[in-house]
Order: C-alpha cells, then sequence, then structure tokens
C-alpha cells in the first residue's frame, strides 16, 4: 500500500535525506541510492529518490525511511524493490526551490554526506551540492544523481546529454556536484515561436485579400467588356 506523504515546509521530511545516507550509514556495501530530479519552467522541482540495499535475510526490507505524522499528499512515500535490492523510494512534485533544499536537509546527521541546493537568480536556476561516500565500499555500489533542466545546461560537473545532468560519485570519495541552467531562453523560445506564427498569420492574410483583390478586379474587367 502506498502511504501519501507531505511535509509542511517548517517540517520537512527527515527520510528524504536518509535515504541519501542510509547506505554509509548503516552497510558495508551492495547499497543502491538514486535521485531523479526534474525542474519546470515556473521553478519548480519534482522528483523521486530511492535507498536500498541488498537484502541479507528474508526478513530485510532494506532502509526504511520514517515521515512525521502530520503529512498532507504532496510526497509519496512506498516500498522498493528492484534487481535485487530492497528499500524505500520517494517520489514529490511541484516542489519550491527552498522547500526542496528544506527537504532534503531535514536531518542534520546527513548533511556531512549530502548536500542538494536549488536556488534562483533572476532567470538562472542553480543547482549546487556534494556526495560524500568516503565510508562506502566501492564493492556493489550504485549511486546516481540526475537532473533536467526545461532549458538548456550553461554549465555543469556532470555529464550532459542535452537537457539534463547526471553525476555517478564513486565510493570511496566526495564528488562535488554544480549546475546551471538559463530559463530565460525559454522566454525567447515563447517569443520566436510567437512571432512565426503572427508571421504566418499576416503572410495567410495578405495571401487571401491579394486573391479576393485579383478576383474583384477581374470581375471589375468583364462587367466593362459587356
Amino acid at each position: 500500500m502506498l502511504s501519501r506523504l507531505v511535509a509542511r515546509p517548517s517540517r520537512r521530511i527527515v527520510g528524504l535525506t536518509l535515504a541519501f545516507t542510509a547506505a554509509a550509514a548503516m552497510l558495508s556495501g551492495c547499497v543502491r541510492a538514486r535521485a531523479d530530479l526534474t525542474v519546470s519552467g515556473d521553478f519548480k522541482v519534482s522528483g523521486t529518490m530511492v535507498a536500498a540495499t541488498v537484502p541479507t535475510s528474508p526478513a530485510d526490507h532494506g532502509p526504511q525511511l520514517s515521515i512525521p505524522s502530520d503529512l498532507g499528499e504532496d510526497v509519496v512515500l512506498q516500498p522498493y524493490a528492484a534487481d535485487g535490492y530492497v528499500g524505500t523510494q520517494l517520489s514529490f512534485s511541484n516542489m519550491e526551490f527552498d522547500q526542496f533544499t528544506t527537504l532534503v536537509g531535514g536531518s542534520s546527521a546527513a548533511s556531512g554526506n549530502y548536500q542538494l541546493l536549488l536556488r534562483r537568480v533572476g532567470d538562472l536556476v542553480y543547482f549546487t551540492g556534494s556526495v560524500d561516500l568516503r565510508t562506502v565500499p566501492a564493492d556493489h555500489a550504485d549511486v546516481q544523481l540526475r537532473i533536467t533542466f526545461p532549458a538548456d545546461v550553461a554549465s555543469s560537473t556532470g555529464t550532459v546529454d542535452e537537457d539534463t545532468v547526471t553525476w555517478t560519485p564513486r565510493p570511496g570519495s566526495v564528488t562535488s556536484l554544480s549546475a546551471t541552467s538559463d530559463l530565460s531562453t525559454l522566454a525567447t523560445a515563447a517569443w520566436m515561436r510567437w512571432s512565426v506564427l503572427v508571421a504566418a498569420l499576416l503572410i495567410g492574410t495578405v495571401g487571401v485579400i491579394s486573391v479576393l483583390a485579383l478576383r474583384a478586379h477581374r470581375r471589375s474587367l468583364r462587367v466593362r467588356r459587356r
């Protein structure tokens, strides 16, 4: 059964940060920690985050994330099971940047391992952070973070594929995260599309008027000849 949960801005989910730190804090290997984020054109963020491990016994369900009780329906918490890993998956949608930052930083115990920050300066979106996996062994570690922007990526420390940036932090090291996207290009693109549409409409209108005028002229000539 899915538990639909949302944290108030003043009491953001502790479990979301633990989704990234469960491996480092609890395990000696065979861990999976993933985040897939999407920034929208109205400066909000949606995504999923997974914390999972390879079970050591049938009763081992992997990292179980806790959620405060006074919640609503913006975040979905559900069991995760894939590729031999079990644990928890958190999904959320249309969060303000400051809410997301509070959400990820909900646990002070985790702040030394994972830091994720989204901020807006004018039309620029900045994503920064770090992932400290120095306590996670290299064997069977599956850690990945991905963020997709609605516009071109201006700069990044990750691997860029069109509007998506991906990082695969290495166990035993600290990975710095940084990406910038300029959303002003969205307005420029929209203006260009509108300009092309208006131009097409004007050309079409002129064409129709020209055809009608030509027909009227021909009818006038025929009347005169009679």
